[in-house]
């Protein structure tokens, strides 16, 4: 029970202060008038955040995770929409394939955004607990595709626009580390929908 209960402290934790460091980049990248929708209503469905930049309006879900996975290896993608299992099922049994049910979750985020007069899109934010550091990236949610995950490798990285390049925060402390009993590596690589 303690590990379940460490591990939702430290879960919270880290989407806490990811939110947080995704405000700070975004600011210091020129977004204006950066909101928490989190302040407004708890657990807004999809996004966290408000931003504008450019006369455009931004609808953002924000997704910190650790860069490695808890069994090692780099985390190659971030859950962006969560479909609740009883949905998922009962979608299925009425004959819904998953790219259906991945299309219908998309139409209500957009619906969603269309309510602030947004566009739906997404800041990953990446930790290295042990080391201090995040860095932290910027899409929109089309870009995606008919997609419920956003890729986090190497290659897929280098198509986002970077925020935040492993930038040192002393917020970043090592209980964020998802690694049950063990350190990461050091040589690691550079709400619900329906």
């Amino acid at each position: 029970m303690e590990d379940i209960i460490a591990r939702v402290r430290r879960t919270s934790k880290l989407g806490i202060l990811g939110e947080v460091l995704a405000a700070e980049a975004l600011v210091r990248n020129g977004f204006q008038g950066v909101r928490n929708l989190n302040d407004d209503v708890h657990n807004q469905p999809f996004a966290d955040l408000l931003a504008e930049k450019d006369g455009i309006r931004y609808f953002i879900g924000v997704k910190a995770r650790n860069e490695e996975r808890d069994v090692g290896g780099l985390n190659e993608s971030y859950n962006c929409l969560l479909v609740p299992d009883a949905v998922n099922r009962r979608m299925k049994e009425q004959g819904a394939t998953i790219n259906d049910i991945t299309a219908r979750a998309l139409r209500q985020v957009h619906l969603l955004a269309e309510h602030f007069a947004a566009i739906p899109a997404w800041v990953t934010v990446p930790l290295r607990p042990i080391q201090g550091t995040y860095a932290a990236y910027f899409g929109l949610l089309k870009e995606l595709g008919n997609k419920r995950s956003i890729p986090m490798t190497g290659a897929a990285r280098a198509s986002y626009t970077r925020l935040a390049d492993w930038a040192v925060d002393a917020r970043i402390t090592p209980d964020l580390c998802n690694a049950v009993g063990r350190r990461p590596s050091r040589s690691a690589p550079g709400p619900t929908l329906l």
